[in-house]
């Protein structure tokens, strides 16, 4: 599934306004990384490289060629077909695919790149994602294309496509929309198979199962059940224990539509109510992040909204009898307020300080950690920054 033909049309034109003149842009869907002798694990497209085709087959390239006169041309490289290895693994994709999903004109084959690349004129700039897993990393043995690279300025696109992909689409807020939609509902069917003596990898087997029933592409993420202690850890993700009468189970969960990710997170009573003890810190969680959902507005600052959750936090936690070790809060609540959402659950971001502007997706999920008592609570929502506020999607 992906996004309208016109979306990654008009992601390419803002990234090709950004990109100097005598220019060429280089970005790779990615191989196939091998599991075992004659297996492959799933393959997963170059985000980046996604965001500006809707492609997610593995092998192919996308270039963009940009002259002194600031024209640009499109062009797609495809691995030709090979009829036997099809008969066993599927079509890759063709050149009439290629040409619908991206609404990119020109698609050749993978071996014609060098030869496409040396009709541009003179480049004296060339642009790779040097963030990228190695696996989606550009590699070339053609001698003429690396005498291109040598000569030329080689410059990072993940600043210029971390600032572009911060800000959502109408297109995209509803893809991220529907995944929450379909994370909630599998909340809801997931509860009624909490109770003791379950293990934490059937309820993570259950919520996979539905999102995939509900036409998604599945989970977003690894789902983390983490019941009693097994909570205080953030990226939990064993799901090997069973639940116990009295404890609190925390998902942190998240179905993928389109390309984007949904993430959030509840905790429950696994015996149907709380102890007051739990119930006490449950409520100051839930507090907090009323109180942080007004906070998020144009022109917060990230950090700022850290630092007023610690100040709740123990504001709150020492009110209630919960008081950290030297009155230091990061004992009960150490991660952040939360990040940007999208492609990657923890979506791309320019760096330094990051200030909250409309059109933005972001997460809220306050949460504390009572490794003694053996209780984790966290409470995850994803809101979308407007122009007065945020709106939780």
């Amino acid at each position: 599934m992906a996004l309208s033909q016109h979306f990654y049309q008009q992601n390419r034109k803002k990234l090709a306004d950004r990109l100097a003149n005598n220019s060429l842009t280089i970005l790779f869907s990615g191989r196939e990384i091998e599991m075992t002798a004659d297996a492959s694990y799933p393959f997963f497209a170059n985000n980046n490289f996604y965001y500006l085709t809707g492609i997610r087959a593995p092998e192919v390239v996308l270039v963009i060629i940009k002259n002194h006169h600031n024209d640009c041309a499109y062009q797609l490289f495809i691995e030709s077909a090979d009829p036997l290895k099809e008969k066993w693994v599927g079509k890759k994709i063709n050149r009439d695919a290629a040409k619908a999903v991206s609404g990119i004109d020109e698609v050749y084959y993978v071996k014609d790149l060098p030869k496409e690349i040396a009709r541009a004129a003179a480049v004296q700039t060339v642009y790779f994602d040097f963030k990228t897993p190695k696996h989606q990393s550009f590699k070339t043995t053609d001698e003429g294309l690396k005498k291109i690279l040598k000569q030329s300025e080689l410059k990072d696109l993940y600043p210029i496509l971390a600032g572009l992909r911060l800000i959502k689409s109408e297109e995209e807020m509803r893809a991220i929309a529907k995944a929450n939609a379909v994370t909630k509902k599998g909340i809801e069917e997931m509860k009624a198979f909490i109770k003791s003596g379950t293990y934490e990898y059937e309820l993570a087997a259950f919520f996979e199962y539905y999102v995939k029933k509900e036409g998604t592409e599945g989970l977003a993420f690894e789902t983390i059940v983490a019941s009693g202690q097994n909570a205080t850890v953030l990226h939990y993700v064993s799901n090997h224990c069973q639940l116990k009468s009295g404890d609190l189970v925390l998902f942190d969960l998240g179905a993928r539509v389109d390309g984007y990710c949904g993430d959030l997170s509840r905790t429950f009573p696994v015996s149907g109510e709380m102890s007051r003890q739990q119930e006490k810190l449950y409520e100051i969680v839930e507090a907090v992040q009323k109180e942080l959902i007004v906070a998020y507005k144009p022109g917060a600052v990230m950090k700022d909204l850290q630092q007023l959750t610690k100040e709740l936090f123990l504001e709150k936690c020492c009110r209630a009898g919960f008081v950290p070790e030297n009155n230091d809060i990061t004992e009960f609540y150490y991660h952040g307020i939360g990040h940007p959402l999208g492609l990657d659950t923890h979506d791309l971001r320019p760096e330094g300080d990051l200030i909250l502007v409309p059109g933005m997706v972001m997460t809220v999920e306050p949460g504390l950690y009572l490794e003694k008592l053996g209780i984790g609570i966290r409470i995850e929502d994803d809101v979308v920054i407007t122009d007065d506020g945020c709106t939780v999607l």
